[in-house]
């Protein structure tokens, strides 16, 4: 695609392809500026519209926001430069829709608002490549005379001119909208649209012969002088497309732009799509895509664009040597494997980004050492599996040929070593993010040959040493990150030059003296982020500090500061986020720190403060009103920076993604006074955490008041009085303590205190209710109010008769409802067998609501109450828990008969919960199975959902491999293959036999339980969904646990049974390791098992991957048959996996027979 501009408000002088040079400038002209672009999903929308105003400005150095209003063939676009002018411009089509791409004129007014408000018309056209090939040479007396007028008010001589153009560019360009398509391309689409399973294409494609109008579909005139046009074009982006065959599509063999990206596509690619020798941009992203993908794109000669990105790709790519033409190469997000060999580039000169991150790739980066990729821009290679040195020196000079590279982007690997020399070659090197691999030595590149470097991100290596004085000579610097090293010593003073630097994070090293530090950092006018957490170790905290006017974030925990609370924080108007946690400030919190206005992150916990809490905190008006809050931060570098809170003494850790809930942390001080009752004006705080500290008096009720409230913590105090029962109105409230205090009288009921665990209450020997030590009588009545005498001082005789007589009437009759609730007792309590629901008002649903209880046929509980379950777990005694499963803990409940159960309490949201209730109810009493974990009853109390479970003696599979000590070797192998047997027959029958099928979505070793005699019984469907009989998937708004999740689910919430073949595999795989899924460790090479159990297989190393405890030589051979099952269940392509009642069989023939 060509762009013919005409004029640029911002660009003094071009040349154009002819190699004539224009003066460019506001009061001038060019005729034929040509710019190639590569956005080819233009005008499609709003956003590509977006793409391709972009891309030209981009291409010409514009900068500016855009908006778009596209109607009946005209795309009228107004960009803001913020500079005091504007571009208005008009792109006429071919045909009556906006995201046609036959758009033959763009007529772009600039209009320059300078002191005489004079405006410069300039006009320039766009014109496809190989299409009519007009230009507006024929315009050239209009120009002239705009251009006479140039120096003159806005008349209507110029708007007339202005029509006259445009009537005149119309009447020349616009094709006969007549024509019809080739009857080939016809069928051809024809036969793709009858492939997509949901026909939706039907709704947008007529009938007739005329597919050139049809929505997406693009035609050029024919070459030979046919009458039919030949389709070009097929731009399908978001159109919920799904389906498996786009071998049709092989037949459009004059297509040069196919867009198919954020559909539901599946399958494979079909080999066809290598005929379409004239292709040039190709974007199939962000589908679901699968396989190889090597030989079906082998025949795009021509292809200037791929993008197959966010699929389902596999196999090992065998490079772009064969796209002479390739600018843009994106196949990120997928599960592409191999080493990046010297064939992966070759003759394409043009090659302008390349990004292969989010994959499987291998090895070093050698592979490019034979790149003449002069032109190369971008080159994204993060998340993968890359390892060894980076390339440096001549052979090969991997860095030293890329010099046009400007951002290089490679964190997130296992690179090794020390930075390659040649980098500092990449003189117009902007972005270089090197995070997360263990990069060692010295951080000495030469950075003053990268005077352009905007961002630098060399966080969590080894580096180690002081900072090189070179970097100050990157002026345009404005992302220093360079936490979690090994570096030392002071900040240089040469940083004091780095006047963009906007975000600075030297976080987890060994920096020294503080004072200078600031002094030096204080005269970067820009910075708005700076991150010293844990440096500076037991210095003071200095008092006189100038300057940072900009700052918005400012980290200085974990540093065993001494001193106060400096007073000149102050003068950081824009502050937004203040942490001075994990030191040793003492004094009081001045008063002042309620005067930061866009203070909305206050952490000064595990300190050494006194005194009372400001009343001045509850003033802060970012804490009070919407407008101010912000939870997350965008830097002026225009880099979002997000803070997570971690509760350890780790402090924070910057530079995740995460919420960032606005939050007020004084715990672990010495503050004492009340909570003031105005606090409750900080309406939009999230985490209050007052705790550990000598606060007195009562908690407000005005805190009810503070309804975005997600935590709140005042433990450990010496607070009394009541909780106030309006704090139930919370019902963000996730996280709540009032341990250790002197309260009494009753816990609150209803809202979210269902769901506090009785640790939240404890260490309060004043306290009772529902969820806790249940309330005497007494215990709950106000103190009695003092009795006044007579005016004699004593009782009349009348008044005690009285007083007696009405005390014994008043127990005469509650001895008598005693009487009477204790004679029915058990007889409206107990619930028949069958699945017929019983409900009568419990004894206590005066105070907890209405109960319900029902048990199935097959329970073996009889003559079980509602009481009976609350007793038998101690009121849900937190000493009675003995796991955790959806939505809720499991107790385990000792039942009047002896027995044992598990009860598994749901609590939390009343919507989900309700829904998984129900679910989990009607999928457990159809499943009855040997090895499922069978569901005796369901009790509703109140607003609490119980679910009464057999009980297992033994606990589950998780507990013997990870908890306990000697679990391992107590799993004997002969065990280890009875369950994998057990679970793997439990699961073939909700799939295969339970009707309607139960999709399981939460295969885990936590979920199979071992009863007395190590039998497997699969448990916790909370998360399973039903399907009916012809439905092989089921959309949900969660998905499994992290470390069993299936790749797949990634790219769409979509549950499959595939997918929990694939949860199944990982736990063959625990059974076989002793191996978690996701290993919690300290190195470097820690990875997740499958990717380790694949890495050990490929090295030919199948002996290490087994658990040692069970390791025998002579049983080598089953152990390697159930590492191919597990292996073939966690196949990366879904299609490849076996079926569960398949993975039974093999399971059953181990050591019977070869898998």
């Amino acid at each position: 695609m060509k762009f013919a501009m005409m004029g640029a408000c911002m660009i003094t002088s071009a040349e154009t392809a002819s190699g004539h040079r224009h003066d460019l400038s506001p009061r001038g002209l060019l005729l034929h500026l040509q710019v190639m672009g590569t956005e080819m999903g233009c005008i499609s929308g709003g956003v590509h519209c977006k793409a391709l105003v972009h891309s030209w400005r981009s291409s010409l150095g514009l900068t500016g926001n855009c908006c778009f209003t596209c109607k009946l063939g005209v795309l009228v676009f107004v960009v803001s430069e913020g500079s005091g002018f504007y571009d208005f411009g008009v792109m006429v089509g071919t045909r009556d829709l906006c995201w046609s791409y036959r758009w033959e004129l763009v007529i772009t007014v600039d209009l320059t608002f300078d002191s005489c408000f004079t405006w410069n018309l300039l006009v320039g056209s766009l014109l496809w490549e190989g299409c009519l090939g007009l230009d507006l040479s024929w315009a050239s007396p209009l120009i002239s005379a705009m251009v006479m007028l140039e120096f003159t008010p806005m008349t209507f001589l110029k708007w007339a001119l202005l029509a006259c153009l445009v009537c005149s560019s119309l009447s020349l360009q616009i094709p006969n909208l007549t024509q019809s398509c080739d009857p080939n391309d016809l069928r051809a689409l024809k036969e793709f649209a009858g492939n997509l399973t949901n026909g939706s294409i039907f709704f947008l494609w007529s009938n007739d012969s005329h597919c050139c109008r049809w929505d997406g579909v693009g035609c050029e005139d024919s070459n030979n002088g046919s009458v039919a046009s030949r389709v070009t074009s097929l731009i399908l982006p978001h159109k919920g497309l799904k389906g498996v065959n786009l071998t049709a599509l092989g037949r459009l063999d004059h297509l040069k732009f196919l867009d198919l990206s954020s559909n539901q596509l599946d399958g494979e690619l079909p080999m066809e799509l290598s005929s379409l020798h004239q292709l040039e941009v190709l974007d199939l992203s962000y589908n679901k895509l699968l396989g190889p993908v090597s030989r079906s794109l082998l025949g795009l000669k021509s292809i200037k664009s791929l993008n197959i990105s966010s699929n389902l790709f596999s196999g090992d790519f065998l490079g772009v040597g064969g796209f002479l033409n390739l600018v843009v190469f994106n196949i990120s997000n997928n599960f592409f494997n191999g080493s990046i060999s010297s064939q992966f580039c070759s003759s394409s000169n043009a090659i302008q980004m390349i990004d292969l991150s989010m994959n499987h790739f291998t090895g070093g980066l050698e592979g490019l050492g034979n790149c003449s990729f002069t032109s190369l821009q971008n080159l994204h290679v993060d998340y993968n599996s890359l390892s060894g040195q980076l390339p440096e020196g001549p052979i090969p000079n991997v860095f030293g040929n890329l010099t046009q590279l400007e951002i290089l982007i490679a964190h997130s690997n296992s690179f090794y070593g020390v930075l390659p020399s040649t980098l500092a070659l990449c003189s117009k090197l902007r972005v270089l993010d090197l995070r997360n691999n263990s990069l060692t030595g010295r951080i000495d590149l030469n950075f003053t040959g990268l005077p352009h470097l905007c961002a630098l991100d060399l966080a969590t290596n080894h580096f180690s040493g002081f900072l090189p004085n070179t970097l100050s000579s990157c002026r345009e610097l404005k992302l220093l990150s360079l936490a979690k090293n090994d570096l030392r010593g002071p900040v240089p003073e040469s940083f004091a030059n780095l006047k963009y630097l906007s975000v600075l994070t030297l976080s987890n090293n060994s920096f020294v003296n503080l004072t200078e530090a600031l002094s030096v950092l204080q005269q970067c006018k820009n910075l708005t982020t700076l991150i010293l957490t844990k440096n500076f170790h037991g210095e003071e905290i200095p008092k006189n500090v100038k300057g940072f006017e900009s700052l918005m974030i400012f980290a200085l925990g974990n540093c065993a500061l001494r001193g106060q609370i400096p007073y000149w924080l102050l003068n950081c108007k824009k502050l937004q986020v203040l942490d001075l946690s994990w030191n040793h400030l003492d004094g009081s919190i001045p008063p002042w720190i309620g005067e930061m206005e866009n203070l909305f992150y206050l952490d000064f916990s595990n300190n050494s403060l006194t005194g009372r809490i400001p009343k001045s905190l509850t003033e802060l008006k970012s804490l009070i009103f919407t407008k101010c809050n912000s939870s997350n931060i965008t830097t002026s570098a225009g880099i979002p920076l997000y803070v997570k809170r971690n509760q350890s003494a780790n402090a924070l850790q910057y530079n995740q993604v995460s919420s960032f809930p606005p939050s007020i942390l004084l715990s672990n001080n010495r503050i004492n006074g009340t909570i003031w009752p105005e606090i409750g004006k900080l309406k939009q705080l999230h985490v209050l955490d007052l705790s550990r500290n000598n606060i007195t008096g009562t908690i407000p009720d005005s805190i009810s008041n503070m309804g975005n409230l997600e935590v709140l913590d005042l433990s450990c105090n010496d607070l009394h009085g009541k909780i106030p029962s309006s704090l139930n109105k919370l019902t963000f409230l996730s996280k709540f303590s009032v341990a250790d205090n002197q309260l009494r009288g009753m816990i609150p009921t209803g809202g979210q205190f269902l769901s506090f665990p009785n640790s939240s209450f404890e260490g309060n020997p004043g306290l009772c209710g529902e969820v806790y030590i249940p309330c005497d009588t007494d215990d709950t009545m106000d103190p009695k109010p003092e009795i006044r005498a007579s005016s004699n001082g004593k009782f009349g005789q009348g008044s005690i008769f009285g007083i007696t007589i009405s005390v014994g009437v008043g127990i005469a009759l509650l001895l008598a409802v005693v009487w009477l609730r204790m004679s029915r007792r058990d007889v409206g309590d107990p619930i028949v067998d069958l699945d017929e629901e019983i409900s009568r008002p419990h004894r206590l649903s005066e105070v907890l609501g209405s109960s319900k209880l029902v048990l199935f046929q097959n329970s073996g509980c009889k003559d079980l109450s509602v009481a009976d379950l609350l007793k038998s777990t101690n009121n849900f005694n937190q000493a009675n828990i003995i796991g955790c499963g959806g939505f809720g803990l499991v107790y385990k409940a000792n039942l009047p008969d002896g027995t044992r159960a598990a009860i598994k309490r749901l609590s939390g949201d009343c919507g989900q919960m309700e829904r998984e209730f129900r679910a989990e109810v009607e999928a457990l009493s159809r499943a009855q199975h040997k090895n499922l974990v069978s569901l005796q009853g369901y009790c509703r109390h109140g607003n609490d959902r119980l679910l009464i479970y057999s009980y297992m003696e033994n606990g589950s599979l998780d507990y013997w491999l990870h908890e306990r000590v000697d679990g391992g070797s107590f799993l004997t192998w002969d065990t280890r293959v009875k369950i994998a047997q057990g679970a793997g027959r439990g699961l073939a029958y909700l799939h295969k036999v339970c009707e309607p099928s139960v999709v399981h979505r939460d295969i885990k070793s936590s979920n199979i339980l071992l009863d007395e005699t190590f039998e497997a019984h699969l448990a916790d469907f909370g998360l399973s969904r039903l399907l009916r009989p012809y439905d092989t998937h089921v959309t949900t708004d969660l998905v499994g646990t992290l470390g069993y999740i299936p790749p797949e689910y990634s790219q769409t919430l979509t549950a499959t049974f595939k997918g929990d073949v694939y949860s199944f595999g990982v736990v063959l795989l625990e059974l076989l390791t002793g191996r978690r899924p996701v290993e919690v460790c300290k190195g470097k090479n820690c990875r997740d098992l499958v990717s380790w159990v694949f890495q050990m297989k490929s090295e030919k190393k199948e002996e290490q991957i087994m658990d040692s405890s069970v390791w025998d030589k002579d049983r080598e051979k089953q152990f390697l048959e159930v590492l191919g099952i597990a292996c073939r269940c966690i196949d990366q392509d879904p299609r490849q996996r076996p079926s569960i009642d398949q993975v039974v069989s093999w399971l059953d023939a181990v050591g019977k027979e070869g898998v």
